[in-house]
């Protein structure tokens, strides 16, 4: 019995690893191949390209070669995390700002899907910029990848007792509630996408809670009157201690 326990995990790890290199092999190639489309095209010198045709490529190079830098970078986030070296360099900071901040980089990627801003007065905050910048860039393509045409997205910042709360919330299919725990596992994929939508390696979630526990925070996911979904998430107002992976990955993240 103990042999053939043995061999199911080995294989459920094989498994395991089959999809990962199958799910990132896919999410690198992606962008790669929509970056060299568009390159090789600008490079055709029997094509003559008006200025707008020119910047309409290179726009789809700028915004291919930032998705495989959160691809990366949440990679290397998660080796990070396995090997215990995420630490967050702390600065008070306003988390509006950097809304604005990631809002005003993605924005191309918006089409036709309105998003709507709420800010409340709030204090600065003791976090690493760069990461929570990389949380609310996974948190907001998610919440734009599963919106319908001309849906709604709304993220909000607001003070919570001791902490900021963020929420980042779509009009898309939701989560089912079963399901709202799991997501947040490395290489889960988010259930049903829109018709446009496009899968993604599920590290975006998983690094983005490991980044919130590491700011001694909490992340969750809930419903929204119209069925969506929203991705919430607290961060203390003073300097805490990191929570611990583990035990919240025990604890549902709660």
């Amino acid at each position: 019995d103990v042999e053939i326990a043995a061999v199911r995990v080995e294989l459920e790890r094989s498994q395991a690893r089959a999809a990962l290199f199958s799910s990132v092999t896919h999410d690198l190639r992606t962008p790669l191949a929509s970056i060299k489309a568009a390159v090789t095209s600008l490079l055709q010198v029997e094509v003559r390209f008006d200025p707008a045709q020119a910047r309409e490529l290179l726009q789809t190079v700028l915004e291919e070669t930032d998705r495989l830098n959160r691809l990366v970078g949440n990679i290397l986030g998660l080796s990070q995390v396995r090997s215990g070296a995420l630490q967050p360099a702390k600065e008070p900071t306003a988390l509006d700002e950097i809304v604005e901040a990631v809002l005003h980089r993605l924005e191309p990627r918006f089409g036709a899907i309105r998003v709507r801003t709420i800010f409340r007065d709030t204090p600065p905050v003791p976090v690493d910029p760069v990461l929570i910048d990389q949380v609310l860039s996974n948190l907001l393509e998610n919440a734009i990848r599963f919106s319908p045409p001309a849906g709604e997205v709304t993220v909000s910042v607001a003070p919570w007792r001791s902490a900021v709360q963020v929420r980042v919330a779509d009009q898309g299919p939701g989560i089912a509630r079963e399901e709202r725990d799991r997501v947040f596992e490395p290489f889960t994929q988010l259930g049903t996408t829109t018709p446009d939508a496009t899968g993604g390696s599920g590290l975006g979630l998983a690094i983005s809670r490991a980044i919130v526990l590491a700011h001694g925070g909490r992340i969750w996911i809930e419903g929204t009157p119209g069925g969506g979904a929203a991705v919430v998430f607290e961060l203390p107002a003073r300097d805490t201690a990191p929570v611990l992976q583990e035990s919240a990955a025990r604890e549902g993240g709660r």
